[in-house]
């Protein structure tokens, strides 16, 4: 069976920051900070994940290494999850994800992050279902819902946008099931992209969704309107494709007016070939107009035959404005889906979910050999793998990153954000 890039989309990466007191959205007060939970997980956490917590205790929160990563925000409630984060100023961010079936929405104002009330008549969230969060500043921030039909599955979704006073519908819907990012330039210019799904893209232009073409699959984008806009993915025709290398990294630049096919490296296994090899993209980050960077995966179908190549390291790009060339990434330790997040003091990082986030590196800049970055401090009482899965990434003044902690094999699982100044 085929194993193209369709199956090479996955996790997501980031990194955070600060806890104190503040204001929510909106200037109205909001609750107090959540305090970061621990302790041995209880009976009936285990039982139903569903199930409110109980109010945690008073809790010591684990100091950080120098230049490592730091907890900023860790839910008390069981099987809480944040599927993205956004930056929406140099010292404001927003997380948006779920706590069971209601949306959990998170803002930090420049202190603290703290929870925010949903949109009118926003609440639920399917099970299973990621809501997506972009922005272009502090007055144009978008959430993307999906919306369920009739027999209770996700066929559209919806988004709404906060103006700064207040949150607004904003009209039509894109109708798809899933998004697999989500990016906005301005409140006339947003858009969004299906993975290996369609070779379309969705387009707010002010006035309504349509549907651009991509001359590939996209399933990462980055960018901005002083930066340009970009798009990730894979194709599977053109130079490099073959009958043992199925897919091709694919990189697209809007010009304005369509989305154009920028060159990029060809990737081959060495003889003798392993089954249905395919290489993709899946994340980017837009530094500069000059300074762009692209991660993805090489892989093949495994399983196929006895003799099998070791798995390369994750494919890393970079683009000077005249054309894109390969980077030395680090070999992960075989965790799923290496990300890209801005580094303090410039650079990129490369983040992939690990066990206390132990897989993360700083690249100064192109040609720079990748410095290890340290670990997040073990929380007290979580004895057991207590792995960060990333979902999404920002940067805000502190690197952002946002997604799940686990712990004593996944009985023991909260929302959290990690924070690296």
């Amino acid at each position: 069976m085929r194993v193209g890039a369709s199956l090479l989309v996955a996790l997501g990466l980031l990194v955070a920051a600060g806890c104190a007191a503040g204001q929510g959205a909106g200037g109205s007060p909001s609750p107090a900070p959540v305090p970061l939970s621990t302790g041995t997980p209880t009976k009936a956490e285990r039982k139903a994940q569903s199930a409110e917590a109980p109010t945690p205790g008073p809790v010591v929160t684990p100091a950080a290494s120098a230049g490592g990563w730091r907890y900023a925000y860790v839910s008390d409630q069981p099987g809480s999850r944040l599927t993205d984060v956004t930056a929406a100023g140099p010292r404001e961010a927003w997380a948006v994800g779920a706590e069971n079936d209601r949306l959990l929405l998170l803002h930090h104002d420049g202190t603290a992050w703290r929870r925010a009330d949903p949109p009118p008549g926003v609440s639920a969230v399917p099970p299973g279902a990621d809501v997506r969060v972009a922005a272009s500043g502090p007055d144009d921030v978008w959430l993307l819902l999906p919306e369920l039909a009739a027999d209770d599955q996700v066929q559209a979704l919806s988004a709404v946008r906060w103006d700064g006073s207040a949150w607004r519908r904003v009209p039509g819907r894109i109708e798809s099931p899933y998004v697999t990012d989500f990016a906005v330039a301005g409140p006339a210019d947003a858009w969004a992209v299906h993975g290996p799904g369609r070779r379309e893209a969705a387009h707010w232009d002010g006035r309504s969704w349509t549907r651009v073409p991509l001359p590939a699959f996209a399933s990462a984008l980055g960018g901005s309107g002083s930066a340009g806009l970009w798009a990730v993915g894979f194709r599977s025709s053109g130079e490099g494709v073959t009958e043992s290398e199925l897919d091709q990294p694919a990189a697209m630049r809007w010009d304005g007016r369509s989305w154009r096919l920028v060159p990029t490296p060809a990737y081959a296994f060495a003889r003798p070939k392993p089954a249905e090899g395919s290489a993709a993209l899946d994340g980017v980050l837009v530094l500069e107009r000059d300074d762009v960077w692209a991660i993805g995966v090489h892989t093949f179908n495994h399983g196929e035959v006895e003799d099998e190549p070791a798995d390369p390291p994750p494919i890393l790009l970079h683009w000077d404005g005249r054309s894109w060339s390969r980077q030395s990434a680090p070999a992960d330790r075989g965790y799923c889906c290496p990300r890209l997040a801005a580094g303090p003091s410039g650079g990129v990082l490369v983040v992939t979910g690990s066990p206390r986030l132990r897989d993360t590196w700083r690249i100064a800049a192109p040609g720079a050999s990748a410095v290890p970055l340290p670990r997040l401090p073990a929380i007290p009482g979580l004895k057991r793998s207590q792995f960060f899965k990333v979902e999404g990434s920002a940067r805000s003044g502190t690197t952002w990153a946002a997604g799940t902690l686990s712990a004593d094999g996944g009985f023991w699982s909260r929302a959290a954000i990690a924070a690296l100044s």
